[in-house]
């Protein structure tokens, strides 16, 4: 009978925690990492200390996205979660930041924690959700989490990064603090080079408009560096002014490059102190 483990990846600690990974193979400028291979690793750690067989029944992984950040386009960080979610069949819980009602949000203060913990709550709860509750993550503040989820009669796994040349990444409380893991700690720069993704060239036909191209992307579906331009364009009306712009901002509202122009122009001016044409507070 296999052994069910459920990994909860604390995605703001992976990010952060990447140049260990990267500098563990002597590779400043870094590389892509394999995530399909993490939940592999783990499996086969837990399979060779309990020995037993190991079925990983969920990937779940916790970040955030900022919205509405002036100057930041998210289209790149959403591209990654939906790579996680639909390449590597992570389920991704993603907080999205409002920077119009929170100018001065933290993102990574706290929010993947408290999603985090929540969620591994909830399926230890679950009857036969999972025997064993996997942590991808560094911080102490997870301690009364994984008491919590001992206490209910779940084993614990810790996975996290060696602290090597000044890099504290995973809280020295986290690894020692007793009565809160069942099974010895798994350090993922240890598997950098499993975890390296080597991506190889080769051409492949669009799947839209037949063209050829020279692509590294593996996935089940190719399309050129062209049709996946005008896929994401589309003509949107201003909610400011009425003008139709073409863009690919895929948000519910929709502001032309000339109003976010004014809009950044008031900004500017309001911390000079001086006063320009108002626009309409896009």
């Amino acid at each position: 009978m296999s052994v069910k483990t459920m990994i909860f990846v604390d995605g703001s600690w992976l990010y952060h925690s990447r140049q260990v990974l990267f500098e563990s193979l002597g590779e400043e400028s870094g590389f892509e990492i394999d995530y399909k291979q993490i939940p592999d690793i783990i499996a086969h750690g837990i399979a060779d200390v309990l020995d037993t067989e190991v079925d990983v029944v969920r990937t779940n992984y916790f970040g955030t996205i900022p919205v509405n950040k002036q100057g930041y386009n998210p289209a790149k960080q959403r591209a990654f979660y939906d790579f996680l979610s639909m390449q590597c069949a992570y389920d991704t819980e993603i907080l999205e930041i409002d920077f119009r009602r929170e100018p001065h949000a933290r993102p990574d203060d706290k929010w993947v924690n408290v999603a985090l913990a929540s969620s591994m709550l909830y399926y230890a709860a679950q009857p036969g959700a999972f025997d064993v509750a996997t942590l991808v993550g560094g911080d102490a503040d997870y301690i009364p989490l994984l008491k919590r989820v001992r206490s209910m009669g779940k084993r614990v796994q810790i996975v996290g990064m060696n602290n090597i040349e000044g890099k504290f990444l995973t809280s020295a409380m986290l690894l020692t603090t007793s009565g809160i893991q069942d099974l010895p700690p798994l350090f993922l720069d240890e598997h950098a080079q499993q975890i390296r993704l080597v991506r190889e060239e080769q051409t492949r036909t669009c799947k839209n408009c037949g063209r050829e191209e020279v692509t590294t992307w593996a996935g089940p579906d190719f399309f050129c560096s062209v049709c996946r331009n005008e896929h994401r364009k589309q003509v949107r009306v201003c909610d400011n002014c009425g003008r139709e712009e073409e863009t690919t901002w895929d948000k519910p509202f929709f502001y032309c490059s000339e109003c976010r122009s004014k809009h950044r122009e008031n900004e500017a001016a309001a911390s000079a102190g001086r006063v320009v044409d108002s626009g309409a507070g896009v």
